[in-house]
């Protein structure tokens, strides 16, 4: 027991030489003052929320200074600070400082602000002491001010709406080719006709001149994917299977119009949710359908 005491004796000796280092360092910053006036006012004593007013702090001292120092500024809880100015002006009687800080109320309430605390040395007595103010009231009127929130991104909602569009489309893929094969198996064979003379081939130009044609287009599309792109794709598509202005994919695949090409429908296919989505998805549906374009 005399040995805990001791040292507990110990640590508060070390405690008590610390308080005075740090006192005796906290008074070599100070500044001798002869202080005769410290206080704060305010401009309006009633305001609304939002509207903007002034808190002032004036001091006086008789010595010459060009800043009031080691001033702790009070507790501004539910209101904005706008801005402060400082100023101090020198005279023969002495020093005026005032600081003006430019506030607004958050909220509706009687707000009750202050003290500001000067620290500084008293001329008058030699120690080290703290000033303290006034101590203001301001009555606040109106609503609340409601924080704009901005919803932040979710990346498992981004996640999930891009396989919920992959699904789909892969969906329709697979609807266009099934209806094409259902298509082709209830189509009634004819009877082969008798053998006649081989007709003319066919001239290789139109078809080369529009295959050239749609690699423009799809190139074109790629390079800005757009609904108006995406539009003449679609439409030299449409050439070449035949389309009539009235007929849907639906009555394409039926009619079996592709004669068998199931990637020309499926490239129609892909095609058609870009010519026909929501803007916002324009970009998305051409960058799906171009694997389907670009066989």
């Amino acid at each position: 027991m005399a040995r805990l005491a001791r040292r507990l004796i110990a640590v508060a000796a070390a405690l008590g030489a610390l308080a005075i280092v740090a006192e005796g360092t906290r008074a070599q910053t100070l500044v001798n003052l002869h202080v005769r006036a410290f206080q704060l006012s305010l401009d309006k004593p009633s305001v609304t929320v939002g509207e903007p007013f002034h808190l002032i702090l004036h001091g006086h001292v008789d010595e010459g200074i060009d800043a009031l120092d080691n001033v702790v500024l009070p507790n501004l809880a539910g209101l904005e600070d706008l801005g402060d100015e400082r100023r101090c002006t020198r005279a023969k009687t002495g020093t005026d400082c005032v600081e003006t800080l430019t506030l607004d109320a958050n909220a509706p309430g009687d707000r009750d602000i202050g003290p500001a605390t000067l620290s500084a040395i008293d001329a008058t007595t030699g120690k080290p002491r703290n000033f303290d103010s006034n101590i203001v009231s301001v009555h606040v009127t109106g609503q609340p001010k409601v924080p704009a929130e901005t919803p932040e991104p979710n990346p498992l909602t981004d996640l999930a709406w891009w396989a919920a569009r992959s699904i789909a489309f892969l969906l329709l893929v697979a609807i266009a080719l099934w209806a094409l094969i259902w298509g082709l198996a209830r189509r009634p064979h004819a009877v082969a006709p008798p053998p006649s003379a081989p007709p003319p081939p066919p001239a290789a130009a139109p078809v080369d001149g529009w295959e050239t044609r749609m690699r423009e287009l799809v190139a074109a599309l790629e390079r800005e994917p757009t609904r108006a792109r995406a539009v003449a794709v679609r439409a030299a598509l449409r050439e070449r299977v035949g389309a009539r202005d009235a007929e849907t994919l639906a009555d394409l695949v039926a009619r079996n119009a592709a004669n068998g090409h199931g990637a020309t429908l499926a490239a129609l296919s892909a095609v058609e949710r870009a010519a026909f989505c929501e803007e916002a998805r324009v970009v998305d549906a051409v960058r799906e359908a171009l694997p389907f374009l670009n066989r």
